[in-house]
C-alpha cells in the first residue's frame, strides 16, 4: 500500500487469529549475532582441527579408520504465509542464504508451524510483531510500538529468537476512491451514517483486530457489511469497481490501484504492526554467519520497498527473479 503513514495509539481488544512464535528477548539475539568474532571463531575451529590431526595412536595400535564423510546439511526452510508480501520476504531470505553458499528454500506454513520453527524444521519466518503479540498475549491492551517486540520475545522464549525488521510497518489503513474522498468522506469520523447499507472489503486479519472492523464499529460507529477478500489487488479492484465503498489494507500490501485515499484516523485507532523475523535459536548458535545474512535483509527492506517488489511481480516478474535483483542492488548477493 502506498500512501502517507499514520501513527496510532494502541487500543484494547486487539486480537488476531494468526498463530505466533517467538524466542529470547530481542536484544539478546542481536547482541549474540553482532558480537560474533569471525576471526576468533575461525581460529578456534582451526585449533580444534590441528589438535585432532596431531593425535598419534600409542605404539602397537593401528590408527583409527577415518570417519566417513559427513553428509551435506539439509536446506534451511524459510516459511511463507502465502501472501504476496510474505512470499517476497521469504524469497529475499532464501536468496541471501544462497549468496552465502547455504542451501535454502521457501516452504508454506502449516498449522504446526510454530512447533516446526521451535524444533528447527523451519529456520526462519517473517511476520508482524503486533499481530503475533495479539495472538499470544493474555493482556487486553497492546503495548506501545517500541515495547511490543520486547514483550513478544519474552512471551515466546526459549527456542525462537526475534529480530526486528525496522523499516516495515504492516499496520492497517482504510482506503476509499478519489470520488468518495471528493464527496467529503476523507475521515473515519465521517463514516457512521455514510457507511449504512454499504460494504467494505477486508483481509481476514481485519475481522478481529482492534483497528479493524470491530474498532471501526465501536469507535467510529461504522455500519457497513463485510466482504473478506484475501488478495489485496482484488480488494482494491472491488473498491474501484464500486462493489465495496471502502477497504482495509496492510501498509505493506500492493493494491495495483492509483489515487486511493487513506482516511484520516482522528481517534488514532490504527496500531503499528512492526516487521519481525523469527529465527530458530539453535540455528543462531550453529550458523551465526547465516543468521547475520538474514538480519542484513531484515535491516535493508522497507515498507515502500516491499510494496515496489510486489508491483514488479504483478507486472510479470517471477518472485525469485525480483528478489534476486533486489539483493544484488543492495549488495547482499
Amino acid at each position: 500500500m502506498r500512501g502517507k503513514r499514520q501513527s496510532g495509539r494502541p487500543r484494547k481488544g486487539d486480537r488476531s487469529g494468526t498463530p505466533g512464535v517467538g524466542g529470547p528477548i530481542v536484544a539478546n539475539l542481536s547482541v549474540r549475532l553482532e558480537g560474533v568474532d569471525r576471526r576468533g571463531f575461525l581460529l578456534g575451529v582451526t585449533a580444534v582441527m590441528v589438535a585432532g590431526c596431531a593425535r598419534v595412536p600409542p605404539p602397537g595400535l593401528s590408527p583409527t579408520p577415518s570417519a566417513p564423510a559427513t553428509t551435506a546439511a539439509p536446506p534451511l526452510a524459510i516459511g511463507s504465509d502465502g501472501s504476496p508480501g510474505g512470499e517476497i520476504l521469504a524469497h529475499l531470505m532464501v536468496g541471501a542464504l544462497l549468496a552465502k553458499g547455504r542451501d535454502a528454500a521457501t516452504v508454506a506454513l502449516g498449522t504446526d508451524w510454530q512447533a516446526a520453527l521451535g524444533h528447527g524444521d523451519l529456520a526462519a519466518v517473517p511476520g508482524y510483531g503486533g499481530t503475533l503479540w495479539a495472538a499470544l498475549s493474555q493482556k487486553g491492551e497492546t503495548p506501545a510500538a517500541d515495547e511490543v517486540l520486547g514483550e513478544l520475545a519474552t512471551l515466546v522464549a526459549p527456542e525462537i529468537g526475534v529480530l526486528a525488521v525496522t523499516g516495515i510497518d504492516g499496520g492497517l489503513v482504510w482506503l476509499v476512491t478519489p470520488q468518495t474522498a471528493k464527496a467529503g468522506i476523507t475521515s473515519l469520523a465521517r463514516i457512521s451514517g455514510w457507511s449504512k447499507g454499504k460494504r467494505a472489503a477486508v483481509p481476514e486479519l481485519a475481522l478481529t483486530r482492534g483497528d479493524g472492523v470491530p474498532g471501526l464499529k465501536a469507535v467510529y460507529g461504522a455500519k457497513f457489511a463485510v466482504d473478506t477478500v484475501a488478495d489485496p489487488v482484488e480488494r482494491a479492484s472491488r473498491l474501484t469497481d464500486g462493489k465495496d465503498a471502502l477497504a482495509a489494507f496492510r501498509r505493506t500490501e500492493y493494491t495495483g490501484a492509483t489515487g486511493l485515499v487513506a482516511l484520516v484516523d482522528p481517534e488514532e485507532l490504527a496500531t503499528p504492526d512492526p516487521g519481525v523475523l523469527l529465527v530458530n535459536n539453535a540455528l543462531a548458535d550453529a550458523e551465526p554467519e547465516n543468521v547475520l545474512a538474514l538480519d542484513a535483509v531484515a535491516q535493508a527492506i522497507t515498507t515502500d520497498g516491499l510494496v515496489d517488489l510486489q508491483a514488479q511481480v504483478v507486472a510479470g516478474g517471477s518472485v525469485a527473479d525480483v528478489a534476486d535483483r533486489w539483493l544484488k542492488d543492495q549488495g547482499l548477493a
